[in-house]
């Protein structure tokens, strides 16, 4: 492992904990990833096209365009009803035509448990990277979609959400982040992540210590799914959300008037969540704009400071 992970070829490797590998081929960057994930609805087209939705978004993360994908099914050998793979498979087709990208096979193994994803590779300009490593004190942070998907999610699966309640979440679930990688770039962003199952502090983390920097988060600017106050009322949460506070530790560090809903949201795992961008200052203004006219939910949700690795919340 030693040997491949110092090939000159490799621009991005696992050191940093980015959110795909990149390896430069001739003039261009190869960004390769793999993810797949468990139902969060009953609806199997919706499950396809959220799950194919969450393993392109890492390939827009880094700066990326999507070439071809494969699929990664984990089916169950009698409990799903008939036509469901069927209409996973076709969920997760239509967001491939919609990235542009090719789908050139997959792979299939009996599980008990239904999970499905891709693995999808894709391309990007080696100068012009988005990663971990990117962000410089001084810059704005950029959030593209809302937060609380874990908690909706985990609400829906309890009785506490209905459909009706899920479906804001489910529809930014669905969006490609395609555009926001797009954007970030034209911007002169050269830090970004997506924020999923780590939640925005276990990624926000990535970053600082990838860049060695502190990330300073608002929580009262932080956007978030409707109904997620409504959860949290009622005591919904995730044990995703537990084990991200405890990873952690003392590096996300809170302001006394933190709310527990606060803390909740920094820790609450996401699926297929949105863009985590750090963009000069004097350009997030600019960035948000061009955001929101693409229909993102987008928010300035702090800054990027000097320090040790860290995130403080106030």
């Amino acid at each position: 492992m030693g040997g491949i992970a110092s090939d000159a070829a490799v621009l991005v490797g696992p050191g940093t904990a980015d959110d795909a590998g990149v390896y430069r081929l001739g003039d261009e960057a190869i960004v390769a990833t793999a993810d797949f994930i468990t139902p969060m609805c009953d609806d199997p087209h919706r499950f396809g096209r959220v799950a194919a939705a969450n393993a392109l978004s890492d390939v827009y993360a880094m700066g990326g365009s999507a070439l071809f994908a494969l699929n990664l099914c984990c089916f169950p050998e009698d409990a799903a009803p008939a036509g469901t793979m069927e209409a996973i498979l076709a969920g997760g087709m239509e967001k491939l035509r919609e990235a542009g990208a090719a789908l050139l096979g997959g792979h299939s193994v009996r599980d008990a448990e239904l999970k499905y994803g891709l693995a999808v590779v894709g391309r990007a300009a080696p100068d012009r990277l988005l990663t971990n490593a990117g962000a410089r004190a001084g810059e704005d942070l950029v959030l593209t979609k809302p937060l609380g998907t874990g908690a909706l999610i985990n609400g829906f699966r309890g009785g506490e959400v209905d459909e009706i309640g899920l479906e804001p979440a489910l529809a930014g679930m669905e969006r490609l982040n395609d555009a926001a990688g797009r954007l970030a770039l034209e911007h002169g962003a050269n830090g970004a992540t997506d924020v999923t199952g780590y939640g925005l502090a276990g990624h926000g983390l990535e970053i600082a210590r990838a860049s060695e920097v502190s990330l300073h988060i608002h929580v009262d600017t932080l956007p978030v799914y409707p109904g997620f106050d409504d959860v949290h009322a009622a005591g919904v949460a995730t044990r995703g959300e537990r084990e991200n506070a405890a990873a952690a530790g003392g590096a996300v560090e809170f302001g006394d008037a933190v709310s527990d809903r606060g803390r909740q949201l920094l820790f609450d795992p996401q699926t297929s969540g949105g863009l985590l961008i750090a963009v000069a200052a004097n350009r997030s203004e600019a960035l948000l704009s061009a955001l929101r006219h693409e229909d993102y939910v987008a928010a300035r949700i702090g800054t990027v400071e000097t320090g040790e690795p860290a995130i403080v919340v106030d």
